[in-house]
């Protein structure tokens, strides 16, 4: 009786063992590999002082020097030019701080009546010579380049804090000496606007780059995540070519013409 128990129990011991030898496993835990770090490209170069994305600079020629409005002139058309430049900060400098400009436009124009007067002569007449019965037609297109050129708007607030203090100090010139002030006041003007061409310049070179190394698809990326500011924005077009800028009345009275000659080269409101 004793060898039966005994030997039911070895059976069972065995059964145990090879019941626990069969035993299935627990499946093992998978760990999902990290997804590699998304990659998010730097954002696109903008225009510098808010300008539009696509716009015609001018080139610098062999000397060194922007080919603009203002080049190879000499010094009578130096001063018709700061007169141009000024003419249109009277118009499109509005901030009220500005408020006297126009008036004091005027002043200029009649506190140097006669040099300004001798100037405009002597231009009309070198466009007589020069370019026969078609001179007018020229001059005017000339003209309009100019105020186009100082109408630029990314340099608006900069270009106007300048005319407003050269042309206080215009008026207070010697008539004797005006030709000789807009030597150095015309350059000073149209350095604002060489720095901002340097600086559109290398946005230009940055955004070729940045192209060059991120393509297209940072392009998409970008504007669906509404980064980019300057994907579609119409192309402007060139500030320099023959259309006039378009400009807002003055907020005070317009001054009159006291020399006589046509210097709107397209504009309104202050003439001279």
């Amino acid at each position: 009786m004793a060898l039966r128990q005994m030997k039911f129990g070895v059976i069972a011991v065995l059964t145990a063992i090879v019941a626990a030898c069969t035993a299935t496993a627990p499946p093992p835990v998978v760990v999902a590999p990290k997804p590699p770090p998304v990659f998010v490209p730097p954002p696109q170069p903008v225009p510098p002082m808010g300008a539009t994305a696509s716009m015609a600079i001018p080139p610098v020629g062999a000397d060194g020097l922007r080919l603009t409005p203002n080049r190879g002139i000499g010094p009578l058309e130096t001063l018709w030019h700061f007169r141009a430049a000024y003419n249109v900060a009277a118009l499109n400098c509005q901030d009220s701080i500005y408020l006297s400009m126009a008036d004091e436009y005027n002043q200029f124009l009649k506190t140097h009546r006669r040099e300004l007067t001798r100037a405009n002569r002597a231009i009309e007449s070198k466009y007589r010579r020069d370019h026969g019965g078609n001179y007018r037609r020229v001059r005017d297109t000339h003209s309009t380049r100019v105020y186009n050129f100082f109408a630029l708007p990314p340099v608006r607030k900069e270009f106007c804090n300048n005319a407003y203090r050269l042309g206080q100090q215009a008026s207070t010139v010697p008539s004797a000496e005006l030709v000789g002030f807009a030597a150095t006041a015309l350059p000073e003007l149209e350095s604002i606007f060489n720095r901002f061409f340097t600086a559109y310049e290398q946005y230009e070179r940055d955004l070729a780059a940045w192209n060059a190394t991120y393509g297209q698809g940072a392009q998409r990326m970008q504007a669906a995540d509404g980064m980019n500011g300057t994907l579609g924005q119409p192309m402007q077009s060139n500030p320099f070519g023959p259309t006039a800028p378009t400009t807002a009345a003055p907020t005070t009275a317009a001054p009159t013409n006291t020399t006589g000659a046509d210097t709107t080269g397209g504009q309104q409101g202050p003439q001279g």
